[in-house]
């Protein structure tokens, strides 16, 4: 049996809700202090196309295609200007890639 006195604590809602606040506070900092903690990755994207030629994104100077999407990525992040092509056939380049 509660005596008096927890009686009065637990059914005072002023002071259930400041617990509850109290305890959402500190879940909120624990959640805070884990997603700092963690080390970014950076995000890779690759792209491979057969028979495209270096100057055909606009992010390289092209004035015939229109490419808003890949010109938006690039301005975003790295271009590389220097390219290897594995063989001058697409299906070399690829199990190139993949291996």
């Amino acid at each position: 049996m509660k005596t008096k006195q927890e009686q009065t604590i637990v059914s005072n809602p002023r002071i259930s809700a400041l617990t509850a606040l109290a305890g959402l506070i500190l879940v909120c900092l624990a959640c805070v202090q884990t997603q700092a903690a963690e080390p970014k990755t950076p995000n890779i994207v690759f792209i491979l196309v057969d028979d495209m030629g270096w100057k055909d994104l606009g992010c390289y100077g092209s004035t015939f295609y229109e490419t808003p999407h890949i010109d938006k990525l690039a301005k975003s992040g790295v271009r590389f200007t220097d390219a290897y092509a594995a063989a001058p056939l697409c299906s070399a380049t690829r199990a190139a890639v993949l291996t």
